[in-house]
């Protein structure tokens, strides 16, 4: 079996990874940080180095681990790293692929454009405002070193200690700092310009992969300075490192490199995993632990507009939940260059009680190169009979949501004569005046008396609980999303 080390700590090293496990070649990737090991998975044939190498070091990693090649997909701005490997390979005499960013910034006008972190800094020393500093946490020492520029920045870092640390080492303040995991959208970057009236935004040349280009749409509509560092110039010419050392600008030439000099064959095909998420009522907080962390990590998020919007997420958002709908984007991400694999789509409540989930679940598992897995939430049932302390085993359920009444009141007018408990779901507050004065009839029969608990925007701010009697839904005026349990003492 063929051996690959790969330098990662990059959205393109753990694609590569992954891609090349599934392919029967055994990957170890090597990140610096702890937070590197965090965003990639071992699993069979991809194991994780942690550390940060010199020269010597990574001789003997390569030497010792007898690969066959190397791959250097980190950050386009890690140079010193990127000459370190080089170097090493040069010596051992083993292939060496360095994969490069395809940047194109030249369809942006009005941005600013200087070489370097210490250039920036006197860019901005002539400026005013709060400054957002996209760049990382590797250039702070130069960002920091004057007290003036340095009370004016807000820099956003990854959620790592070594990150967080840094910062403190630079005296910044904790409201100067975002610790966040990007790529962000453009929204994101402008809800974050807004809420900390930023004047100015300063990123990397980094490319699309690292959120740059959603950082310059977001400056540019907001109509704030937009300053990028260029990215350094790796270009090597053709016979320097040759026949050995191989630049790749996209992932397809990367791994026809890998075929031609490993005489493998790489099983490139993209797949895409979608979890279909019950959230609960609505607010965040009733949302399980798993729903939570699946929709943290998505790359795309679809559901009803009410639903994504309200979710915090730096994932592209799609405001769709019905399959005609869904499939065809997903399917777009397969058939193009998109690097989404993972995604999430949102149902209200529990993903089993009248959900379009189940529908979806059997259009996704027909198509190619998509796999799904149904994660369940709190229904309005469960949420409903657990704030009046009912226990809800014994219940039917009748749905009167975008039903006819001539189709629910027969079923309702049964249920009513045989059962102890029923729960409903309705469409508003018309069928909660309907239910309440069917049920007010029922009661003056004799037969027996229900109770009657309304529930209205379940877990939301203004979320109101009532037992009544059947009588008073009458006094209900305010539209909004209903619940009802009946049962009988």
């Amino acid at each position: 079996m063929k051996k690959v080390l790969v330098f990662g700590g990059t959205t393109e090293g753990r694609i590569l990874a992954e891609t090349l496990s599934q392919s029967n070649i055994t990957v170890h990737v090597s990140v610096a940080t702890d937070y590197g090991e965090q965003v990639i998975e071992e699993k069979n044939n991809l194991k994780i180095l942690k550390g940060r190498l010199d020269v010597p070091s990574m001789k003997r990693l390569i030497k010792e681990n007898k690969y066959h090649m190397v791959i250097d997909a980190t950050h386009p701005f890690a140079t010193e790293v990127s000459e370190s490997i080089k170097n090493s390979c040069q010596e051992i005499g083993l292939p060496l692929l360095r994969f490069e960013r395809n940047v194109e910034l030249e369809k942006y006008s009005n941005v600013i454009f200087t070489e370097n972190a210490h250039e920036c800094c006197n860019l901005l020393s002539k400026t005013s405002g709060k400054i957002l500093l996209t760049t990382g946490s590797k250039d702070l020492n130069v960002f920091c070193k004057s007290p003036s520029l340095r009370e004016r920045l807000v820099v956003r870092v990854l959620p790592s200690l070594e990150s967080i640390n840094l910062c403190y080492e630079n005296n910044l303040e904790g409201k100067q700092i975002i610790a966040m995991q990007g790529p962000f959208s453009k929204n994101m970057n402008i809800a974050q310009i807004e809420d900390y009236d930023i004047s100015a935004l300063v990123t990397k040349e980094s490319g699309k992969t690292g959120g740059t280009d959603s950082k310059i749409e977001a400056a540019l509509e907001k109509g704030i300075k937009c300053i990028i560092i260029k990215k350094p110039s790796t270009k090597t010419k053709d016979s320097e490192f040759s026949p050995n050392y191989f630049q790749c600008t996209s992932m397809r030439q990367i791994y026809d490199a890998i075929e031609e000099n490993l005489s493998v064959k790489i099983n490139s095909t993209k797949n895409i995993h979608v979890d279909l998420i019950g959230i609960g009522m609505g607010n965040e907080k009733n949302m399980t632990l798993e729903a939570a962390e699946k929709i943290q990590k998505a790359q795309a998020i679809f559901g009803a507009e009410r639903m994504i919007s309200a979710i915090k997420t730096n994932a592209k958002k799609y405001p769709h939940y019905l399959a005609k709908d869904i499939v065809p984007v997903l399917k777009g991400f397969l058939n193009s260059d998109s690097e989404i694999n993972k995604v999430c789509v949102l149902f209200s409540g529990d993903t089993g009680f009248f959900s379009g989930a189940a529908k979806l679940q059997k259009e996704l598992e027909k198509a190619e190169n998509i796999t799904v897995k149904n994660i369940a939430g709190i229904s309005s049932l469960s949420y409903l009979a657990s704030r009046i302390g009912q226990t809800y085993q014994d219940a039917v359920i009748i749905s009167l949501h975008g039903t006819d009444e001539s189709f629910w009141k027969p079923e309702l007018d049964n249920a009513l004569t045989r059962l102890k408990k029923i729960f409903l779901l309705t469409s508003g507050i018309q069928d909660v005046h309907k239910v309440g004065n069917l049920v007010s009839l029922y009661n003056k029969s004799g037969e027996k008396k229900y109770r009657m608990a309304v529930g209205f925007n379940l877990s939301y701010e203004n979320e109101k609980v009532q037992i009544i009697n059947p009588e008073d839904c009458r006094f209900f005026t305010e539209e909004g999303l209903y619940s009802i349990l009946l049962w009988v003492e």
